[in-house]
């Protein structure tokens, strides 16, 4: 599956501690839309192109200067290049090789889902919600940087992925969202508190079918049962960046997802086109690069006091490593 690892290769990228790995909901826009709405908001442009990884070409970044003087990159669409499969052309390693290298520490991550969830009624998470996840369904292309310290954990270290996503960016953007909803342009917030979401990533190239979702729903019909006394569990069907390697580089994520549609089959009458094509263009960017150019301009680094995500990052006694095959 991996190609040659050109181990050569220096990074001639900017340096930020601030970043956005940003997709569909700023679709409406395309990448020179969003640029020229940021320009005039004030931020400037300093670099905008694909730099050399050792994995090849990365995917575009956008290097940019708010106008009080502060460096964020943008990654637009989770790396994502027009017509490659992101797993076989390794866009989430060359993506995060660039944000290892940048110095990153803070990433915002917008996304757009299908909603399985099993309740009925108001109670429901439905299309126009917005979701802060609590969980994710881990993937095979959620893996370490081949041919960096960064490649394998096992033996070397550990780490426990609670709290994948930030709880203390969760609650600023949760704040951040409530004009939203108060103007009637989303329908509600969801945190981890309200609905303990899971994020879910199709495995194929497209669409789950209507047995896959039946099979979600329930699987979270079935781990609500199981701790009733907690949130109940619901899945998000979309993206999903790779949080086991932005929790190893030790960058605090915070993760929102604007809900465009009812997952496959769950809603029978459900027009999943409708929805998407509506929301991407006429609802969803507006509110993602409002909240976007504000919390990049303003955000602070946490300092791991009210979250786990450089913490729970731990050294394994050096014995084990021991018991493995040393390399050459």
């Amino acid at each position: 599956m991996y190609p040659k690892i050109d181990l050569t290769v220096k990074y001639d990228g900017p340096s930020a501690d601030f970043a956005s790995f940003t997709g569909s909901p700023l679709w409406g826009y395309g990448v020179d839309g969003v640029v020229e709405r940021a320009a005039g908001q004030g931020w400037r442009v300093a670099r905008r192109e694909r730099l050399k990884t050792p994995y090849g070409l990365s995917p575009l970044v956008v290097h940019f200067i708010t106008p009080k003087g502060r460096d964020v990159l943008w990654i637009p669409s989770y790396g994502e290049v027009v017509g490659e499969d992101s797993l076989y052309h390794l866009n989430f390693e060359k993506s995060f090789w660039v944000l290892w290298q940048a110095g990153v520490k803070v990433m915002l991550v917008g996304g757009t889902s299908g909603i399985a969830d099993w309740r009925q009624g108001e109670e429901a998470i439905r299309p126009g919600d917005v979701v802060l996840p609590w969980s994710f369904w881990t993937r095979p292309v959620h893996r370490g940087l081949p041919g960096t310290p960064f490649e394998s954990m096992w033996s070397k270290s550990h780490f426990l992925l609670g709290q994948p996503f930030c709880p203390e960016l969760q609650g600023i953007m949760e704040a951040k969202l409530t004009p939203f909803v108060e103007s009637d342009q989303i329908r509600g917030v969801r945190p981890p508190a309200d609905t303990r979401v899971a994020l879910v990533v199709p495995e194929s190239i497209t669409f789950e079918t209507d047995f896959d979702i039946l099979h979600w729903l329930a699987v979270a019909k079935t781990a609500s049962d199981l701790q009733p006394d907690l949130p109940t569990v619901a899945t998000l069907h979309g993206d999903c960046m790779n949080p086991l390697l932005a929790r190893y580089l030790g960058i605090h994520v915070l993760y929102y997802h604007m809900v465009s549609n009812y997952a496959q089959g769950a809603e029978q009458e459900h027009n999943i086109r409708g929805t998407i094509h509506h929301l991407y263009t006429k609802v969803f960017p507006e509110i993602a690069l409002s909240l976007e150019l504000d919390l990049l301009s303003t955000l602070e680094i946490p300092d791991g006091s009210d979250c786990v995500c450089t913490s729970s990052l731990t050294e394994a006694p050096p014995v084990f490593s021991q018991s493995l095959t040393q390399p050459e």
